[in-house]
């Protein structure tokens, strides 16, 4: 391999190698080529700015135009001619400038150098940075993909398919069957604002009509509103009751209990003469403006707290519907001693009284209002 190098402020030098002539001369190129014609490529080319004799070299790969000679013989010229090179080099410049050849047995290298890491074959100059600039083509480094994050598919979420996916937040939706309901804080409590229309066995709609089911809730048996057997229609349910008694109602809600109801009535009672409204009672205070039979002594609804009670009226123990319009009826979980009984609460339309004195049969059919846990 034969390399030409220029150096600024040298004359013409001949170097005569075993029969081969090598003018070396100033702005001349370097090109070789070796047999069978391979091409040495340099990757990088430095500029190098002397500070005592401001010579420039320049490095650069080229192609010897032909010559053909005993491999030997070209390989013991190219080392001598390196040495030569070499020790031109140091005379030109006394601060040393980094250069590297690599041969290989199919006479083909390649040089590269980096700005950031050095290559440990390649001896690094030592330059004075306040004169001297190098200029080098950086090397793209080969990426390899992280596999483990390549084959990683990102998983979405699973989508809400549920009967409740597009349920406004305002409102409970039952993921049971996807029936809407209204709901309302009154003083500590949480109260459905409607009557709980969840179709289980033993419930019916009044008259059995799908409208009325839709304006008034279901009504329902004392055992399928509490989610017991039926037997417990005519024997003490006792224990299965349990402290805080989901029954029919959904997750996260309760049927309200005779103390529950007690709060209710209790803090509609106080707000009402706190704001001046003693006359008002309770049962006046929960109930609807609208929909209940009119009465002679003009008592209306109000709805002053959002409890929007509304007459369902009830089924008897013999299958007759009664009093749509008249009167509300409220199950509690609770029963009477007898196990054939139990209490309930109820609003008349011709009077302002809401009362939990009542008891009637369980096979009875009355609403059910749900308080949250």
């Amino acid at each position: 391999m034969l390399k030409w190098v220029t150096l600024h402020g040298i004359g013409p030098i001949v170097l005569t190698v075993l029969g081969l002539s090598v003018v070396l001369l100033t702005g001349c190129r370097t090109e070789t080529q070796s047999q069978p014609a391979p091409v040495v490529k340099s990757s990088s080319s430095v500029l190098v700015q002397s500070s005592s004799s401001e010579a420039e070299t320049i490095v650069d790969s080229a192609v010897v135009d032909s010559v053909t000679t005993d491999t030997a013989v070209v390989d013991t010229a190219t080392k001598e001619i390196k040495a030569v090179v070499d020790t031109l080099i140091q005379y030109g410049s006394s601060e040393s400038s980094s250069s590297s050849v690599a041969e290989s047995s199919s006479a083909e290298a390649e040089l590269s150098s980096s700005s950031e890491t050095p290559v440990d074959s390649v001896p690094q100059a030592t330059v004075d940075s306040s004169v001297q600039e190098v200029a080098l083509e950086e090397s793209q480094p080969e990426v390899t993909p992280d596999t483990a994050t390549a084959d990683t598919v990102m998983s979405e979420a699973p989508k809400d398919t549920s009967l409740c996916a597009d349920a406004p937040a305002a409102v409970l939706c039952d993921k049971r069957d996807g029936q809407m309901y209204r709901t309302v804080r009154i003083g500590t409590q949480v109260w459905m604002a409607q009557n709980l229309n969840h179709a289980v066995e033993n419930s019916w709609c009044y008259m059995n009509s799908l409208e009325n089911c839709s304006n008034y809730g279901r009504l329902y048996q004392w055992t399928a509103a509490m989610a017991l057997d039926k037997a417990y229609g005519h024997s003490l349910a006792g224990e299965h009751l349990g402290e805080r008694h989901q029954g029919v109602c959904p997750d996260g809600w309760f049927v309200p209990t005779d103390k529950d109801m007690e709060i209710l009535v209790h803090y509609v009672a106080e707000s009402n003469k706190a704001a001046g409204l003693a006359s008002e009672e309770v049962g006046t205070s929960i109930r609807k403006e609208s929909g209940w039979e009119e009465n002679d002594e003009e008592i209306l609804g109000t709805n002053r707290y959002g409890f929007g009670a509304v007459p369902a009226g009830y089924r008897d123990a013999n299958g007759s519907f009664a009093f749509l319009g008249e009167e509300a009826d409220f199950w509690v979980a609770e029963e009477d001693p007898n196990g054939t009984q139990a209490p309930h609460w109820n609003l008349y339309y011709a009077n302002q009284n809401f009362s939990g004195e009542y008891r009637n049969l369980k096979t009875f059919g009355f609403s059910v209002r749900c308080i949250k846990k």
